[in-house]
């Protein structure tokens, strides 16, 4: 599963990079520290999952409101991750979690993240294309 990560250069991409790629069946392809470069990023290579890490609700931010919606519409449509601070999830994020498809996880939360990922990737990998409607 290729992966793209959101979030600003230094000390937690290297984290985070690391911590995905431990695991065999996740690459990470591209990272992008502003909206607009992830979003160019997701268009291009049409990632499986994306991990966005947000510093507040999407009503603080509607630039990442934007990536959430341009990954979202890609066809195939990429998973989302969405790293909140280690505080509790804003409210307006609640509503756009999907089964299997967009998941809430806090900021440190690691094993967090690797469950969303997988759950994300299992999900992708029992889609068959040419049996949808």
């Amino acid at each position: 599963m290729t992966v793209l990560v959101g979030v600003p250069e230094g000390e937690e991409l290297e984290r985070l990079r690391s911590r995905i790629q431990r695991n065999p069946h996740f690459q990470v392809i591209s990272h992008a520290h502003t909206p607009d470069i992830a979003l160019a990023h997701a268009r291009i290579l049409l990632p499986d999952i994306t991990v966005l890490t947000l510093s507040g609700g999407f009503r603080d931010n509607p630039a990442a409101l934007g990536i959430f919606h341009g990954v979202r519409a890609l066809d195939p449509p990429s998973g989302v991750v969405l790293r909140t601070k280690a505080g509790s999830a804003p409210g307006d994020l609640d509503v756009l979690t999907v089964d299997g498809a967009v998941h809430l996880v806090r900021a440190g939360d690691e094993d967090g993240l690797m469950r969303a990922l997988r759950t994300i990737g299992l999900r992708r990998a029992t889609c068959d294309p040419d049996q949808m409607p």
